[in-house]
């Protein structure tokens, strides 16, 4: 907490990006099988670069735990943003059938889209996993995780927590928000979701969580890809692009797996670009 309030941002990323190189401080092993996957999956990185991106990306969710408890601090955390192709959520809202955003698995994709988006006035419906946050136990469900969503929730209309084994209500009340003229977000994270498919990318397969989809078939909401990136010019860019097209031709099971595939084709460039900021190597694995 002391850090996170005291130290100016500009440190943040230096400081973990140092620790992280310290044997002591890093699971030697895990940024080892890391490196392996993104080698494996980029092709032209050599070893260090691929441990380097490892360890960056380690060092990327500290630093994001740090915005978290800065958001406590008396007037929040004010981070340097820009919300890029708004005007592909505008014409969206235009057709009166509201929108949904699928986001992107980057590390920042949390905070900064949801002040992003907000402050343009915007009323965002987020569909939310109960482990968001620090913890996967019982206790820090309840408790922990709360340190990350209630800062997070000033700037939502609402939180939609995905339950198991009820999954069916959080999408019905996101069909209201999406009806009602007003904004969803999903990320298309594997942990976001019980309905996932295998989708391309960097010649091998990725788990996609299909909900974006689903809610804009059953609504007929237009689907934007949200890639929320920090660059170190810009600061966090917040990229909104056109909708991704649902083929009405399609089955509905084939409509969200070509779906899922455009998604992952329209990711590959920001991944390559932005590689230690991907939270989904974890789970990419060889076709």
């Amino acid at each position: 907490m002391l850090p996170a309030w005291l130290l100016p941002e500009r440190l943040w990323g230096p400081l973990w990006r140092g620790i992280a190189r310290i044997p002591v401080f890093t699971n030697r092993r895990a940024i080892a099988r890391s490196a392996d996957t993104i080698q494996a999956a980029l092709g032209e990185v050599d070893r260090r670069r691929a441990e380097g991106i490892a360890r960056d990306l380690r060092a990327a969710i500290y630093e994001m735990r740090m915005q978290d408890l800065r958001a406590w601090r008396p007037g929040g955390w004010r981070p340097r943003m820009v919300l890029e192709g708004e005007q592909h959520l505008k014409d969206a809202l235009a057709l009166g059938k509201g929108a949904v955003l699928w986001l992107a698995p980057f590390v920042f994709n949390s905070g900064p889209t949801k002040i992003a988006i907000h402050e343009k006035g915007y009323r965002v419906s987020h569909l939310s996993s109960p482990q968001h946050g620090f913890s996967e136990t019982r206790f820090g469900v309840s408790y922990l995780n709360r340190v990350r969503c209630i800062p997070e929730d000033r700037y939502l209309a609402e939180r939609v927590v995905f339950d198991r084994h009820a999954p069916a209500s959080a999408m019905r009340r996101l069909m209201r928000a999406v009806k009602s003229g007003n904004v969803a977000s999903i990320v298309a994270a594997s942990t976001e979701g019980s309905d996932l498919v295998k989708g391309p990318i960097f010649g091998g397969r990725l788990p996609v969580a299909i909900g974006a989809p689903r809610l804009a078939g059953l609504t007929g909401a237009p689907m934007l890809p949200v890639f929320t990136v920090r660059d170190p010019a810009l600061g966090f860019r917040v990229i909104v692009e056109p909708p991704i097209v649902l083929d009405l031709h399609l089955a509905a099971d084939e409509r969200v797996v070509a779906a899922a595939a455009e998604f992952l084709r329209r990711s590959e460039p920001w991944v390559r670009r932005y590689p230690e900021q991907w939270r989904a190597w974890s789970k990419w694995r060889r076709a």
